[in-house]
């Protein structure tokens, strides 16, 4: 087996705040993992109140014309890499005035990241290309307490197999809806059938929003409920995924006057500790039950604080506010859920909080016969 990482694109100056990119995938050789690192700088005027990189990201995809090969949301592909995988993609997260932030945000294609079998070959494809759309004001205007217009930067790497694939088929993973959320009522996805399910995820996102609020119940139903593979409330799904991943660890750099709110991006039953190591400063912090907390900030001499940087190190099993379900052995493709002799397979959210991001996300077997 023989394995280069090939960089495409390196710090590739975007000099519009919002746009979509489009670049073509010139490769040969079959590639196990795009790596988009996206790059920002913190206004020179406040702590950037503008969310995680992530945040900006609408969609990163693999397109081959109308066909879609990946599609997901920035906040989508770093928790579904981390449910893949067990760890989160690079990220420097920092709300720090003029500072840089970078995040890596991956497109995997395969079971591990050297998968010889399910494996992306553009070769298979016609135009393959990688597209981004991104808005560095989707949270907060661009400038003061924002990022810094005309700052954002995109690199493309590559991890290339040049020998030991022998390809069935790729990993295909793709945001199925969006939608805001209701007061009450149910909202129905019908769920692909044509090719074999590995994962499932279902996002549900405010700020300063509880998931289990959002989303009260989750249920999937084959053909009428000819069989339910589980019927949970909300706040309960998370102990399943507990016997299927680990607890994430996510490390941010943030600033904040005493008693602010920031958030975490850890959804829900996350817990988090804060250091002031930057300042002589005692650090503490409440909350933490949704996706915030909130600050508190002293000097050692009881003067309370503005502007304040610390650290905040998170422990998730939700994080960017997302369930996941794994079908079968994860490793095992012949245990996925086979669905194409299903009539439909339905999933079933019940709402209980309106002005919630809801979305859903699939990844399917796709082979290449």
């Amino acid at each position: 087996m023989k394995i280069r990482d090939v960089v495409l694109q390196d710090r590739l100056a975007q000099l519009v705040d919002a746009r979509t990119w489009t670049f073509n995938i010139d490769l040969v050789d079959p590639v196990t993992e795009f790596k988009v690192w996206f790059a920002a700088t913190n206004h020179a005027t406040g702590p950037n109140e503008a969310g995680p990189i992530p945040y900006l990201i609408d969609e990163l995809a693999v397109i081959d014309g109308s066909e879609v090969i990946a599609s997901l949301s920035g906040p989508e592909a770093v928790a579904l890499y981390m449910f893949d995988h067990g760890k989160p993609p690079f990220h420097w997260h920092d709300q720090v005035a003029a500072s840089v932030q970078k995040w890596c945000l991956p497109l995997t294609f395969g079971r591990h990241l050297w998968d010889p079998e399910w494996i992306f070959v553009p070769t298979k494809f016609r135009n393959p290309q990688l597209r981004i759309t991104f808005n560095l004001a989707a949270v907060a205007a661009v400038g003061a307490n924002g990022f810094a217009t005309g700052t954002a930067e995109i690199s493309v790497w590559a991890k290339v197999m040049e020998e030991g694939a022998s390809p069935r088929g790729y990993l295909m993973s793709k945001e199925l809806k969006e939608f805001a959320s209701l007061a009450s009522g149910q909202d129905i996805i019908y769920l692909p059938t044509d090719y074999n399910i590995r994962k499932l995820l279902v996002r549900a996102y405010k700020s300063a929003g509880l998931m289990s609020t959002a989303i009260t119940h989750l249920k999937l139903s084959q053909d009428e409920d000819r069989w339910i593979p589980w019927d949970l409330r909300a706040d309960d799904f998370i102990w399943l995924m507990r016997d299927w991943f680990p607890a994430y660890e996510l490390f941010l750099r943030q600033q904040a006057d005493d008693d602010e709110v920031r958030e975490h991006y850890g959804g829900l039953w996350a817990s988090g500790q804060i250091s002031g190591n930057e300042d002589d400063h005692i650090c503490d912090m409440s909350g933490f039950l949704n996706n915030t907390y909130t600050a508190r900030l002293t000097s050692n001499a009881g003067v309370v604080g503005a502007s304040i940087k610390h650290w905040v190190e998170v422990s998730t099993r939700t994080p960017f506010d997302c369930f996941c379900y794994p079908f079968g052995d994860q490793d095992d493709p012949a245990s996925w859920l086979d669905v194409t002799k299903m009539g439909n397979l339905r999933l079933i959210l019940t709402q209980g909080g309106a002005g919630y991001t809801e979305q859903t996300v699939v990844q399917q077997a796709h082979p290449y016969s």
